[in-house]
């Protein structure tokens, strides 16, 4: 085609996938796949716009227009499409290349992790350790007390519940 397409064809969010779609080597494989997904949805409604739009001509008896802008968003969506498939088809034909790209990526983003964090040198406060506590819980009568929690566990190991 001589003709460039226009790409105000696309609206924003079909222009923002197509961009997603040119640097694709940084992105990992669940996102490419959502990304074809998304596109292929948008130029299955594109296609499906310009068909309708064809058979409704016919039914008036008039010709189809040209639809140009259609037929532009849909060969953009395409374009995107491809080069995403594409990237998939190459991860698939050759793993090792990826999980090295992705090794390579890990250790760029650990070093910009240290970069950011200072060293850790410990807790600031080192007084952690408050000593025993006086009396855990007054409330509780001792093991042994009568009419109390003790007599109650007593009670219960010699006869059971009276």
């Amino acid at each position: 085609m001589d003709k460039t397409m226009n790409p105000r064809a696309l609206d924003r969010d079909e222009a923002e996938m197509v961009e997603q779609s040119r640097t694709l080597a940084d992105r990992p494989e669940a996102e490419l796949r959502d990304l074809i997904g998304r596109l292929r949805a948008r130029r299955d409604k594109a296609q499906r716009q310009i068909r309708s739009r064809a058979r409704a001509a016919q039914g008036r008896g008039a010709t189809a227009g040209a639809d140009t802008g259609a037929r532009d968003k849909k060969a953009l969506l395409t374009e995107a499409i491809d080069r995403v498939a594409d990237e998939l088809a190459a991860r698939r034909e050759n793993p090792g290349a990826v999980k090295a790209r992705k090794a390579a990526q890990n250790l760029r983003d650990a070093v910009v992790r240290k970069g950011e964090q200072p060293n850790w040198t410990g807790p600031e406060d080192r007084t952690a350790d408050t000593g025993p506590v006086e009396t855990p819980n007054t409330k509780i009568a001792p093991s042994g007390a009568l009419h109390a929690e003790g007599m109650r566990a007593a009670i219960s190991r010699s006869t059971g519940a009276r």
